[in-house]
């Protein structure tokens, strides 16, 4: 019996040693993440300033818990808990980006997030759907960039109506849909020529009619476009 006593005071002990330990590791980690934050907060500020979203606040919350008040507040993530907001219009609260943000908005800020973290991230594939909406023109000439820099270290899926984004891409698909037996069927079909890429830019350039200028302002776009490829 003294031998089992001794043995569970050594494991308390044991239990006590490394709980104290855990508890400086975490409070080191949440230190510098607490640090990092600040930093992420104003380089995605800037990203989302340049994709147009010139009001947007963004802003990293971090909330702390103790392992001297709950033995269960680490995990292996640390001990804290960590939830973005975001404010899009002045004068609106800081609010969870889960429920703030639109579809096209929410790829935007994930389109800034990607572009700050690119260097550590370890995602292969990123998917962007609506990250044109609400944009045009020269902010979209931006996206487009941003995403063809994503592509360097990603496989990039962007889905997108803009040719000023699509000119950008090395890869083409067209996605239309089709009706057969009064059902709809949605066809994905790879442009493989210069031709094909040219002609659906200039579909989304164009309206009911394409013109031969809207086939030279499409061809100049992607060829411009390729250059930076």
């Amino acid at each position: 019996m003294q031998q089992l006593g001794d043995d569970q005071q050594q494991i308390a002990e044991k239990i006590a040693s490394l709980t104290k330990q855990l508890q400086k590791h975490a409070e080191e980690l949440s230190r510098e993440r607490h640090k990092q934050a600040k930093n992420l907060d104003r380089a995605v500020v800037d990203e989302l300033r340049q994709l147009g979203m010139n009001k947007a606040v963004f802003e990293t919350r971090i909330v702390s818990s103790s392992l001297d008040e709950d033995k269960n507040a680490c995990n292996e993530k640390g001990i804290d808990k960590v939830e973005f907001l975001l404010s899009v219009n002045p004068g609106q609260d800081l609010r969870s980006l889960a429920k703030v943000a639109s579809g096209g908005e929410l790829s935007r800020i994930m389109l800034a997030l990607k572009t700050v973290l690119t260097s550590i991230d370890s995602v292969e594939i990123l998917i962007f759907d609506e990250v044109d909406s609400g944009i045009s023109g020269g902010i979209a000439e931006i996206v487009g960039k941003k995403l063809l820099k994503l592509g360097e270290r990603h496989q990039a899926l962007c889905v997108t109506h803009l040719p000023q984004i699509a000119a950008f891409a090395e890869h083409h698909y067209l996605v239309s849909k089709q009706m057969q037996d009064n059902q709809t069927f949605t066809k994905i079909n790879p442009l493989n020529t210069e031709s094909e890429r040219i002609h659906a830019l200039a579909d989304l350039l164009g309206g009911q009619q394409i013109t031969e200028n809207t086939m030279e302002l499409a061809s100049e776009m992607l060829h411009s476009s390729q250059k930076k490829v």
